[in-house]
């Protein structure tokens, strides 16, 4: 099985103008944007392409920087091996010469925002912009959580913000992407531009990124670009079936059976030129999709908001800034929780536990369902005595 590290062996040594940026090059750059490039890659856009810093000169100074080893640890749920991804493309001639700029990280505990974004430039010709998704951060969990009920999130306006600045400063025209999070970054900075940068968009790129309300897909603004949408999940995707999306997607091939880790983009599994197509979604992700958004479906704007209040109420007691602190002193994280918990308005706990209630009598309707439905069809196979 092959991976984005197989394809930059086979592909590396061509050019973009050789070899035009496919599916699979959008999403090793996206994976790049996990790269923490502070005080490395500058903040502002490339003055004037065609004399920046380039991918290989950044990969470079990431190597020889004093602390590569904390830069490396990007935590429990980024793939370690993204440092290794971007010492080989900083040394391909496809991706090394990219010109990157317009680096930007910001976590704000407060307004629960988490936020970073890069662009890559090939010449004038074109800017793909790399949105993260969420890191490793707490916080970036929270806001993940707060698409569930908020209009926009603090990272969506940022995102759009950010187009419309490099937009300003770059030539060219521009690809969107992201992977996770990332993925809906991209999407809703290219459906909330106005008319004329949209214009500029090639093509927006969502690695099993989570969707949006039923009613962004009717509005002007995403039917305006929808021509220009290619998103990609894996077989058993979960973040992916968050929410409503189009159903227009392709579903590629995974070298892992656990459905969390088909989240991550080295498992997914690449051609020379392009992915490997599976025939469709798996029955186990067909499931977690259904069940979860009937589930977000039941609950009140109110009851969704004081859900996700609680529960990083809870998880604050931890005193974790990251999933990788919150399970490496998972003791003393489970006995602040608990405390955190107890001091939970009475009023908030029992929306907790209401809600847990209605999503496991969600899922065993469903399971009872789909059991029932898979007995006519065993029967007749002659499965079933």
């Amino acid at each position: 099985m092959s991976n984005i590290m197989d394809y930059l062996a086979w592909r590396g040594d061509l050019d973009f103008g050789i070899l035009p940026l496919n599916e699979v090059d959008a999403l090793i750059l996206c994976q790049l944007s996990y790269m923490n490039m502070d005080g490395l890659v500058s903040s502002d856009f490339t003055p004037k392409q065609g004399s920046g810093l380039t991918l290989s000169t950044a990969a470079q100074a990431f190597a020889a920087a004093p602390d590569y080893a904390e830069r490396s640890n990007m935590g429990a749920l980024i793939n370690q091996l993204s440092a290794d991804l971007l010492k080989v493309a900083g040394r391909s001639k496809r991706f090394g010469k990219l010109e990157i700029s317009g680096f930007i990280n910001k976590i704000d505990e407060e307004k629960a925002e988490q936020f970073s974004a890069i662009t890559f430039s090939f010449g004038k010709e074109w800017n793909f912009i790399a949105y993260r998704g969420t890191d490793d951060s707490i916080v970036g969990w929270k806001e993940d959580f707060n698409l569930a009920y908020m209009e926009s999130v603090p990272a969506q306006l940022d995102a759009l913000e950010y187009f419309d600045k490099a937009a300003a400063a770059l030539k060219g025209d521009f690809f969107l992407g992201g992977h996770s999070k990332g993925g809906n970054l991209a999407l809703y900075s290219a459906a909330k531009a106005e008319a004329k940068l949209q214009k500029k968009i090639l093509t927006i790129y969502d690695n099993d990124g989570p969707g949006f309300p039923e009613d962004f897909f009717s509005s002007p603004g995403y039917l305006a670009i929808a021509d220009k949408l290619r998103t990609f999940v894996p077989r058993q995707s979960i973040v992916g079936m968050l929410f409503s999306n189009t159903g227009n997607y392709v579903t590629v091939e995974n070298e892992l059976k656990d459905m969390v880790m088909q989240h991550d983009p080295f498992s997914w599994q690449t051609g020379p030129r392009a992915f490997i197509v599976s025939e469709g979604l798996g029955d186990e992700s067909r499931f977690v999709g259904k069940t979860l958004n009937e589930w977000f479906r039941t609950l009140s704007t109110e009851e969704k908001k004081v859900f996700v209040e609680s529960v990083f109420h809870v998880l604050a007691g931890s005193n974790a800034k990251t999933n990788f602190e919150l399970t490496r002193n998972w003791f003393d994280s489970l006995v602040g929780m608990k405390k955190s918990f107890d001091s939970l308005p009475k009023a908030s706990r029992d929306t907790m536990w209401k809600n847990m209630q209605t999503l496991v009598r969600i899922i065993a309707d469903e399971f009872k369902r789909k059991v029932t439905a898979d007995i006519p069809l065993l029967a007749v196979t002659g499965n079933i005595q």
